[in-house]
């Protein structure tokens, strides 16, 4: 039997195109069977059996100097088949380079990502910090890089791309370990975000998160959910950073309406900085804000996004926009923005289904704002009565603000979104980014205003 497959084997090794078996065998006279295996496994069929080839391969040792392992050698010749090697380095900036060196770039990844969660041990970080004497706390530095290799397994000169940087360190004021994104600076102290929260002397407001989003997150609010270390921040993020809570974009954690939707509009991080840093200063806390205040700023809310955004969007008729801009009440936003979205829904275009479903966000919004008041009105009537029958009212009321919040934001979105598309359709050489700035430049005037 073991001779049969040994037949099979050698037959299929020898069937392959000589440049293949090259790839793979390190004598070319005296192939192993592990390595006819391995080329039978990655050139033998008509897709490559990446898996087969990846348990052939994972029998590997201690991590140790780049090109001191058979392995090491086996995969140069491997990538030279298939034209690209990646690997991963880590160093404590004075000793050697240590790596693994890898066939495609999301086992790459994948071990740069898990590498970096075993550095984060206080043990191994107070040893190396001893031995290289880091000022800035940083003991451990991680590359992902990439290199085209010829036939020969050999580097192809001047195409190394780095793709990815990492440190670890361990934070100068509560020994706190920690990983981030990019380079470290040479002396200054890394700091955890709290530490680094409680170290700024600005004042709350607009400066505050200003200050911290340039020392820790470059200046710029991202669109994304992103995760601690990274270098990256949202809106919702950056107050749990600033309030110097553990991370989280948790509307609840960080005492703020959910202005995710806000931040979710597809503009720059420029933009998206510059008009929504404001909001997010000026709702700061709204969560624990009076019942009262909550709810005159879910209806100006409401109001608002009905005469200013919903009248705005495309393929509605002149009277409809008149009948928006005209709203002053919840129940004339209500009706405004549900014939909006009818009006919306009776014409195709490439904003068909954006448009409706934003008036259909800013109906709900002022249908939630005027359940709050209502709530109110029976948490006053029942207070003299019955103690906890008003309690609960007034609770019903905070989750109805907290829904006619969040369904104004959706209809800011959807809004964008909408304008973009029908500004895209106009003309293929139009970009459709200045409509959906213009959009969130509004929304965001309108959220402050509302506020005031």
């Amino acid at each position: 039997m073991a001779e049969t497959k040994d037949k099979a084997l050698n037959e299929r090794f020898n069937a392959l195109p000589p440049q293949f078996q090259a790839a793979v065998v390190a004598r070319p006279h005296s192939p192993t069977r592990r390595e006819k295996r391995l080329a039978v496994a990655l050139f033998g069929g008509g897709n490559s059996n990446l898996e087969a080839a990846k348990e052939l391969l994972a029998e590997r040792g201690t991590p140790t100097i780049f090109g001191s392992q058979t392995r090491s050698r086996a995969l140069h010749k491997l990538a030279g088949a298939r034209g690209y090697l990646f690997s991963v380095e880590w160093t404590d900036g004075a000793n050697v380079t240590y790596g693994e060196d890898f066939l495609s770039e999301e086992e790459a990844r994948t071990f740069f990502d898990c590498f970096t969660d075993d550095v984060l041990n206080a043990d191994y970080a107070r040893a190396m910090l001893a031995e290289v004497d880091a000022e800035s706390g940083v003991y451990m530095h991680i590359r992902l890089t990439s290199r085209l290799v010829d036939g020969a397994g050999a580097p192809v000169p001047s195409s190394d791309r780095l793709l990815a940087t990492r440190y670890a360190a361990m934070c100068g004021g509560c020994g706190r370990l920690l990983s981030a994104e990019g380079v470290a600076g040479k002396s200054d102290k890394i700091l955890c975000p709290t530490c680094a929260a409680s170290t700024c002397a600005c004042p709350s407001g607009p400066d505050r998160l200003q200050c911290v989003l340039d020392s820790q997150f470059g200046g710029m609010l991202r669109e994304s959910v992103n995760t601690e270390g990274s270098g990256r921040v949202n809106a919702m993020e950056l107050l749990s950073v600033a309030r110097g809570l553990p991370w989280t974009d948790s509307p609840d954690l960080v005492r703020c309406f959910d202005l995710t939707p806000l931040n979710k509009i597809q503009v720059s991080p420029e933009t998206r900085t510059k008009y929504l840093l404001p909001v997010l200063a000026v709702y700061d806390g709204s969560l624990d804000w009076p019942i009262q205040r909550k709810q005159r700023v879910a209806e100006r809310l409401a109001v608002l996004t009905v005469q200013r955004l919903v009248a705005e969007l495309p393929s509605l008729p002149e009277s409809c926009r008149r009948l928006c801009r005209e709203a002053r009440s919840l129940a004339d936003a209500a009706a405004a923005a549900s014939t909006a979205s009818a009006e919306a829904q009776s014409v195709s275009g490439a904003d068909a289904r954006e448009s409706p479903a934003s008036a259909l966000w800013a109906a709900k919004a002022a249908k939630a704002a005027s359940i709050a008041l209502a709530k109110t009105a029976a948490e006053s009537a029942a207070s003299a009565a019955y103690v906890a029958l008003a309690q609960r009212a007034m609770q019903e009321s905070a989750k109805s603000v907290k829904s006619a919040v969040l369904a104004a934001a959706e209809a800011a979105r959807t809004a964008a979104s909408a304008v973009a598309k029908a500004a895209k359709a106009t003309t293929s050489t139009q970009s459709s980014q200045p409509a959906r700035d213009g959009i969130f430049r509004a929304a965001c005037a309108v959220w402050i205003e509302a506020a005031e």
